[in-house]
């Protein structure tokens, strides 16, 4: 897939997502095979005014597009300028975040309600880039109001090098399912690459999205939580982690965050992911409750050692469908 001057293959890519795609969940998508990978969100205000310090780009992670929110265009451009100067390899602007400190700015999911002050902020940004300018829409404000053709025609006008749409509109949040006819015709609609993403888990759905929708792409956003293997997966063919190689991509991900952060954040953030990475393993329900409640390194290591030593002990694995290489349907 190509956007712009940026070319990744497999066309599958990590979607941003608060407070979790950072640099070591990025790494780890990347390591697993994903094509692309998206930052959280970052807002162009906030970006300027900590100059840089919420951002930092690594060569391991790379191509790596960085996701911008705001409503100034002037203040946009110059985030989108910056950026580009610390090693970005494309620049995102949010339509699509429904979060009510965001919209009442008049930033992510209100600006597909402003096609005047979006044209005016994409005009301003893509004259500061050389590097490919993407945004990240839904299908609209409500289901009254389901512009995402006509934003996306605007934003190819205004030069924008691709569009990624999550075809929920802002009053659905995350409930119901995703439109994927809409993907189709926002692809109809114009030439720029179109990426899909909503509803997909797993590989075989990604590549039902592209085959149904024509799309050129498919970002991946909850599908991969607790599962970065997704990526690795080939169509029809997920591939099945076992309980070792859960093991060992916490312990590998924990190293990583107490590298990027220290320990005691590090300890505080791993804990959601192992909870992740878990579901669905036999007895998790009960670990998962204690999990939370774990502050300290050495007790949060032995009592996932623990609960792994557990499970194998058991031979519970069988319960739940097993491969013939041992590896456990989660």
């Amino acid at each position: 897939m190509r956007l712009r001057t940026l070319q990744f293959d497999p066309p599958l890519i990590l979607a941003p997502m608060a407070g979790i795609t950072d640099y070591p969940f990025r790494k780890i998508a990347r390591e697993m095979g994903c094509g692309l990978v998206f930052t959280e969100m970052i807002s162009a205000k906030g970006f300027l005014c900590k100059k840089g310090a919420t951002l930092r780009i690594r060569g391991d992670e790379k191509p790596v597009v960085v996701q911008l929110s705001g409503s100034h265009p002037a203040t946009l451009a110059e985030a989108a300028e910056k950026v580009e100067a610390m090693g970005a390899d494309g620049i995102d602007i949010n339509l699509g975040c429904p979060a009510r400190l965001v919209v009442r700015t008049g930033a992510g999911v209100h600006l597909m309600r402003s096609p005047e002050a979006l044209e005016r902020i994409l005009i301003e940004v893509r004259k500061k880039l050389k590097i490919p300018l993407t945004i990240k829409i839904r299908s609209g404000w409500d289901n009254d109001h389901i512009n995402a053709v006509e934003i996306s025609r605007i934003a190819e006008d205004c030069g924008v090098d691709g569009i990624s749409i999550h075809p929920r509109t802002k009053v659905q949040g995350f409930s119901g399912r995703a439109d994927w006819g809409l993907i189709e015709k926002v692809k109809g609609a114009v030439r720029i690459p179109v990426i899909g993403n909503g509803d997909v888990t797993t590989s075989f759905l990604a590549k039902k999205m592209m085959e149904e929708t024509g799309c050129d792409g498919v970002m991946i956003g909850r599908g991969v939580l607790g599962n970065p293997w997704v990526f690795r997966s080939k169509d029809s063919d997920p591939f099945i982690p076992s309980f070792e190689e859960r093991l060992r991509m916490i312990e590998h991900h924990f190293s990583l965050l107490r590298e990027a952060y220290g320990d005691p954040w590090a300890v505080i953030g791993i804990r959601k992911h192992v909870a992740w990475y878990t579901r669905g393993l036999p007895c998790c329900a009960p670990f998962r409750s204690r999990l939370f409640q774990l502050r300290e390194i050495d007790t949060l290591l032995g009592s996932i050692q623990s609960y792994f030593d557990f499970v194998q002990r058991r031979g519970e694995c069988q319960s739940f469908g097993s491969t013939e290489n041992g590896s456990v349907i989660g």
